[in-house]
């Protein structure tokens, strides 16, 4: 099970003490059994499009990834923290090449991935070649980032059915996933929560199938902070600044406030307002007050 962050901003922003208070908690959660210690990684918005630096390891131990994420400004962003479902010996486990956020390209554009769960394909999908990182799907050949991780193989299949669809963004990201979940693709599913960035949106998915996982364990929050509101007086430059944040651990609520308030002392309770389960949450980049949401299933 790993966590993630997304951010969309109205202006290009730092994310600055949050992620302090990110890393905090997932130490904490690590001291306590729960590690996602299986290698980061950064995915950010800028002039050219999406870019993304990553490593093998966890988000606290990286001081070089640390830095560069708590000072990188953007209008989007998205943070994760691994915590692998393979063997550490194997070719899929903790290795930079596995490291979320995933890059790929559709449409001219670069889009981003980073995924919390498990998914189970059926055998015959698809061929991969985990040693030379190439999957081959529906007769198109794709160069893997990974050795062929759930997430990324579960991204490029996505792309392509957003390809095959031909529809236009951001109608065609739902109507690909409804494709594929109504399909027979997959043996099972354990949980398919994902923050995923295109050219124009970020979308953010939480679905968990109740019979093979606990829904608690995979879910999805999200809250609009703006300058003038009380954390964001304390936590924003600007007045004029608004964010949307999505975050698998709402981490100024009730659970996580006291580890908050370690980094900022006066940081008040926000209300984050969980995504449903088979809910999409839809952020054009840049503009956090429009975002919408829909049921995919």
């Amino acid at each position: 099970m790993c966590k993630m962050l997304g951010l969309v901003s109205n202006l290009e922003t730092y994310i600055g003490p949050s992620y302090e208070i990110l890393v905090r908690i997932l130490r904490q959660l690590c001291e306590g059994g729960d590690c996602h210690g299986d290698g980061s990684g950064f995915a950010w918005y800028g002039a050219n499009g999406w870019d993304v630096k990553k490593t093998e390891k966890p988000l606290w131990e990286s001081k070089e990834l640390g830095s560069f994420i708590a000072y990188t400004r953007s209008v989007a962003m998205i943070i994760h923290a691994r915590r692998s479902s393979y063997p550490a010996i194997s070719l899929q486990g903790p290795r930079v090449d596995n490291s979320h956020p995933f890059l790929a390209e559709l449409f001219g554009f670069k889009w981003v991935f980073a995924h919390n769960g498990a998914v189970d394909f059926r055998d015959d999908l698809y061929r991969l070649s985990v040693k030379d990182k190439v999957l081959e799907y529906r007769g198109r050949v794709y160069k893997l980032e990974s050795y062929g991780i759930d997430s990324e193989i579960f991204f490029r299949i996505l792309l392509h059915t957003i390809e095959e669809l031909g529809e236009e963004e951001p109608k065609s990201v739902p109507a690909a996933l409804r494709r594929m979940l109504t399909s027979d693709m997959f043996r099972r599913i354990h949980a398919l929560n994902f923050i995923m960035g295109s050219n124009k949106y970020l979308y953010a998915f939480r679905f968990c199938d109740e019979r093979y996982a606990e829904a608690g364990k995979y879910s999805l929050y999200y809250l609009k902070r703006t300058g003038l509101s009380e954390a964001g007086r304390i936590l924003l430059r600007r007045p004029n600044e608004a964010n949307l944040i999505i975050s698998s651990e709402p981490f100024t609520s009730d659970k996580w406030i006291g580890v908050a308030r370690e980094i900022k002392k006066d940081l008040p309770t926000e209300e984050w307002i969980p995504l449903e389960n088979g809910e999409i949450l839809i952020v054009p980049i840049g503009k956090p007050d429009k975002a919408t949401k829909e049921a995919v299933l």
